[in-house]
């Protein structure tokens, strides 16, 4: 990928790549269109390309884009982590109004940061308008020491059996509720980072899929033997 501004065109998707004009290594990736399970690819050959070239401040530019799919919103998540460790960053800019709703939908504002200007964006690399770095998430060893009034069964299954017992319990639990939750039933030391990655992988993200699950596990459990 060269340096310029350059340009993918796929299934509808325009993707475009430039330096940042005012703020050295840092790029923009322009996308316009939808993002969804034809063309999320070509989005993260986009990113990865850069991260191998080092180029790790990365900002996303979501003026032209109209939907983002949970495959899309994946890349961001599975990429952030990467270019975190390579000194860099990725930030999302003018979300349209669908993308918002579904960003703010899957509590996310703790996670990938937004700014509602690309000038913003681009200089909060540098440390400006006040903003301080926001670390790497760690993906923490959890740790099962739970107390000794919770049952076994609950204390000692995975972090992902952990959860769908709570969409159980409350299928309208924020990620915070269930970190809460979690912690009081032996998780110790567990962030919003692992917790949307293992609601992600269940596909338990959104909270409509947290809600279906929970019926069907409610109809399930009064079937009659």
């Amino acid at each position: 990928m060269q340096t310029g501004p350059s340009t993918t065109l796929h299934n509808g998707l325009r993707l475009s790549v430039a330096p940042s004009a005012a703020h050295r290594d840092v790029f923009v990736v322009r996308v316009d269109g939808s993002v969804d399970t034809l063309t999320a690819d070509d989005l993260d050959n986009v990113i990865s390309t850069l991260v191998r070239q080092k180029r790790s401040r990365l900002v996303i530019d979501l003026a032209g884009t109209q939907y983002i799919s949970s495959a899309g919103w994946g890349i961001f998540i599975s990429r952030l982590r990467e270019v975190r460790e390579d000194g860099g960053d990725l930030k999302l800019a003018r979300m349209t109004a669908p993308v918002r709703d579904v960003y703010d939908l899957l509590e996310l504002e703790g996670v990938l940061r937004h700014f509602d200007r690309l000038d913003l964006a681009e200089s909060h690399f540098n440390g400006e308008n006040g903003h301080e770095h926001i670390p790497a998430p760690r993906i923490a060893s959890i740790q099962h020491s739970a107390p000794s009034d919770v049952p076994r069964s609950v204390a000692h299954s995975s972090l992902e059996d952990a959860l769908r017992h709570l969409v159980v319990e409350d299928p309208f639990y924020t990620v915070k509720e269930m970190r809460g939750r979690l912690t009081e039933t032996g998780f110790l030391n567990v962030g919003r980072w692992p917790i949307v990655r293992a609601l992600w992988s269940l596909g338990l993200v959104l909270r409509h899929q947290r809600f279906r699950y929970y019926r069907r596990q409610m109809r399930g459990s009064h079937t009659p033997r």
